[in-house]
Formats: structure tokens, sequence, C-alpha cells
């Protein structure tokens, strides 16, 4: 590499998956399908300024790319929506005309549809629900029925 300092970056696109992402709670509740469409959507966000809010990326697309099935891709989506990851930028269907995708916004960036909106990171904001079944809230012992949940 001449004339260039070694530790620039290579020119080209790639995407970043940030420390602080893949350590919050909602980035470890993703299944790995989820977090494959989470890259792929990554993959079609061009940078700033540019199309967030506007990342075209459907099911059926989501499907064939990641070899999962049809139902996978869309609570792969749907994960990504309830955890704060994506937003629906421009929602589609089969009752509009002409074959249009559901258009993507990642909350890591911000908005490019609006000016001056910083991305809201929606993700870091998820807690776990506490579950029922932790060790430190049953206390069930052996002489006594156990606590059923309805």
């Amino acid at each position: 590499m001449r004339g260039r300092d070694k530790r620039e970056m290579p020119a080209g696109r790639y995407v970043t998956l940030r420390e602080y992402m893949l350590a919050c709670p909602a980035w470890q509740r993703l299944d790995p399908n989820s977090r494959c469409l989470y890259v792929e959507l990554a993959r079609r966000y061009r940078g700033p300024n540019s199309n967030n809010g506007k990342i075209p990326y459907s099911v059926r697309e989501a499907a064939k790319e990641l070899r999962i099935g049809h139902s996978t891709a869309c609570r792969c989506f749907q994960l990504l929506e309830a955890l704060g990851f994506i937003k629906v930028g421009k929602r589609s269907g089969f009752n509009m005309k002409g074959r249009v995708a559901t258009e993507w916004l990642l909350t890591e960036f911000p908005d490019d549809t609006k000016t001056g909106v910083m991305a809201t990171k929606e993700f870091m904001k998820w807690i776990p629900a506490k579950s029922f079944n932790s060790p430190t809230t049953v206390t069930n012992s052996p002489t006594t029925e156990p606590i059923r949940v309805l």
C-alpha cells in the first residue's frame, strides 16, 4: 500500500456491527435468522443522507436470500421490529399496484426521510421480561403442589 496509511479503511462498501449493539440484551435475544436478516437489511443501507427509511426489502426476497421459509422470514421481520432494530418506512402489500416492497428504517442510523432526526436506537431501551420460571422466583418444595400458570 504505497502512499496510503495502512490503517485507513479499504475502499468499497461494508457493514459495521458496533460492539454496543452486539452486547445489548435485544441483540442477544435475536435468533440466528433474525441476525442474518438484519445484516442483509444493513447491506442495503447506502450511508448517511441516502436511503434510511427507504430501504426496500420484502418478506419474499428475505426468504429466498436467507433460504428460509416465508413464515420464518415474516417472524424475523416482526421480531426485529418488536425489539426496536427496524421500523416500517412505507408499508406495502398485494393490494398495492405494481410490485413494491415494504421500505424499512434502521433505528441505528438517523432517518434520511426527515431532516434533523437523530437515530433512535430503540433496541437499547428494550428490557427482557421477567420469567415465571426463574429459579429465584419459584419456591416449590417437594411437599407442595407446583404453581400453575394459566
